[in-house]
């Protein structure tokens, strides 16, 4: 869905180099074991497998940086050294290693599709800067309601949609606003999660923009970091609900968790988008 679906994911310039390393390194290994021995060299075939063991280190590396961690793709170098360090004949071993090759690959997508793209690089300095200050700086301490183990969930939804997790997105907003709609000054921040759980459905299941949607009452426009823009049509008012409560949860939990501005500087680039 390409209203709120762009600019969603933010990683690491060297990611895809990496992953493209998996598959290269795991087939490629075996592939060059093949070769050799079609030239009459022959050695022990397990050693081909040397290209699975690092393609299984790096697929552990790629899953270990995540925020939400796979413990399948963070074991495959254990299961690597043990299918491939005891010899084996030449047919069942080049068998063996190109089904793990295939194996490594398949959770190489699962990894990249299912728990998300890896966080940005930490950005230089520990500053926002920007459109993003003006708007964090001007709601500091206007969040006493919220305890910190709150304002934590409330960067865990934010961190959750910049990654493209809309699933989890939209059950830790569920959960949080279960949590504070009995607060009475909590209700911009109740909107908000209503909000991003309501778009982070649609956002999963990639759906058409709806024929109602949730936005804010104008009397919490105040606290919203786009007021006075011309909304033009229904999909401008769409994403623009959508920018002010992902950005509404990041002022809160960046004033009330400082524990999770760590994880927010990463996120910041994304989060100055929808500022801008």
């Amino acid at each position: 869905m390409t209203r709120t679906d762009t600019a969603l994911r933010s990683g690491s310039a060297g990611t895809p180099f990496l992953e493209l390393l998996v598959p290269v390194l795991s087939f490629g290994g075996t592939l060059a074991g093949i070769f050799i021995w079609s030239l009459g060299l022959h050695f022990g075939i397990q050693y081909a497998a040397i290209g699975s063991v690092l393609g299984s280190c790096i697929l552990a590396y790629l899953a270990w940086i995540r925020q939400k961690k796979d413990i399948v793709s963070l074991t495959t170098p254990i299961y690597a050294i043990i299918f491939f360090v005891v010899p084996s004949d030449y047919l069942p071993g080049i068998v063996l290693q190109l089904l793990f090759a295939a194996g490594l690959t398949v959770l190489l997508v699962r990894l990249k599709y299912r728990f998300g793209a890896v966080p940005a690089a930490r950005p230089e300095g520990d500053v926002l800067a920007g459109p993003l200050r003006q708007y964090v700086d001007g709601l500091a301490g206007s969040f006493p309601f919220l305890s910190a183990e709150a304002a934590h969930h409330a960067a865990d939804v934010f961190c959750r949609f910049s990654m493209g997790e809309y699933r989890e997105a939209g059950r830790v907003s569920d959960l949080l606003r279960k949590d504070v709609v009995e607060v009475p000054e909590a209700g911009v921040l109740t909107r908000a999660l209503s909000v991003v759980s309501e778009q982070a459905g649609y956002t999963e299941q990639s759906l058409d923009l709806p024929e109602t949607f949730l936005t804010f009452d104008p009397g919490q426009c105040p606290k919203l970091a786009h007021t006075d823009l011309p909304v033009q049509d229904r999909e401008q008012e769409y994403c623009l609900a959508l920018y002010n409560a992902l950005l509404y949860l990041y002022a809160a939990a960046w004033d009330r968790s400082p524990a999770d501005r760590d994880r927010l500087l990463r996120l910041k680039d994304f989060a100055l988008k929808l500022a801008s």
